[in-house]
């Protein structure tokens, strides 16, 4: 639905105009209709609407004053008015239309059609922009990690380990969260191979770049940069060793 405020005074103009929405215009919705300047800056704070339709002729001002209190409209206007030679004028206000009382139903009904289709293709070019960047960011070093109440979009060199807790897997990160989601650890396993993770013991996938070192006492674990001990299987202790002979 297109959000739509009705900014009028004009009781003859607001009538016209709520019956051609209502028969028809089915996607757009108009919130409130408001009768003065200042409630309509107000009103356009509130429900930060799509399109205004926007007598010029208010009691305390114009319909351009109102438009002049926002920087950078993030809404679409059509005025109406009395006056033709304010036509020239609309435009400069970036205006869908300006439509001359008294209106005409099918000029209008055209007029917020118009506004209508220029709002939805504006959102879908807003999403696909958005579809962009995100796909971007999972092809970069960054892993997007959604829990119950929360997304999370982590840089992998800042993941110091991961720790498997059933269907559960829980993210240790270098600023002090932990982050669990419902996905087992296999499924980040594989695809953070080739950055450095490997799975020393059967719960635990660590970051060798969080490595600090290996103790051998009680069956063998590794400490990592957040001082945690985690535990290291017997038969992947010696590729560990090996690991740090080479860094030495």
């Amino acid at each position: 639905m297109i959000k739509t405020l009705l900014i009028a005074d004009d009781q003859e103009l607001i009538d016209q105009v709520i019956q051609t929405v209502e028969g028809y215009c089915p996607n757009v919705n108009i919130t409130e209709t408001i009768h003065d300047l200042r409630s309509g800056v107000a009103a356009i704070n509130r429900y930060a609407p799509d399109l205004i339709l926007l007598d010029l002729s208010l009691p305390d001002g114009s319909g351009f004053d109102l438009i002049r209190h926002f920087d950078k409209p993030d809404f679409r206007v059509i005025f109406f008015s009395r006056h033709m030679e304010y036509a020239i004028q609309a435009i400069k206000f970036n205006a869908v239309d300006f439509i001359v009382k008294p209106v005409d139903e099918k000029e209008v009904a055209l007029a917020i059609d118009k506004a209508a289709e220029m709002i939805l293709l504006q959102e879908k070019f807003r999403t696909k922009s958005l579809e962009d960047n995100l796909e971007a960011l999972t092809k970069s070093n960054n892993l997007v990690l959604k829990t119950s109440d929360q997304i999370h979009v982590l840089n992998t060199a800042d993941i110091i380990r991961m720790e498997a807790d059933g269907s559960y897997c829980t993210f240790y990160i270098s600023d002090g969260r932990k982050v669990m989601i419902s996905k087992p650890l296999v499924e980040y396993e594989e695809s953070l191979a080739d950055q450095g993770f490997y799975r020393i013991h059967k719960s635990h996938v660590v970051n060798i770049k969080h490595l600090k070192y290996l103790d051998k006492a009680d069956g063998g674990y590794v400490v990592m940069s957040d001082k945690a001990r985690v535990p290291v299987a017997s038969r992947k202790r010696d590729m560990i060793l090996e690991l740090f002979e080479k860094l030495a």
